[in-house]
């Protein structure tokens, strides 16, 4: 009988190094998690994420889209349309 095993490595931001990295326990006050929904929420109001988090084109395109959408009546995003 062949038992496999694996590890589940967790990826956050080091604060030290400025870059993502594996999470260390024994540094957790080192690290920052950012989930998507903090993601989505910097990028709808054109914040920066921290420096090394991700790539400065990447983050552009992500504003560039919640910047294209709009609010309808119900508070809810809407895609524009294109005239």
């Amino acid at each position: 009988m062949l038992l496999l095993t694996s590890t589940l490595w967790v990826v956050a931001y080091d604060k030290t190094q400025g870059k993502m990295a594996f999470f260390d326990p024994s540094r957790a006050q080192d690290f920052l998690f950012i989930s998507g929904t903090k993601m989505r929420g910097l990028a709808k109001n054109k914040e920066s994420p921290p420096d090394g988090f991700m790539c400065p084109g990447g983050w552009k395109v992500l504003v560039d889209y919640y910047d294209s959408l709009t609010l309808t009546g119900n508070n809810r995003l809407q895609e524009k349309v294109p005239v």
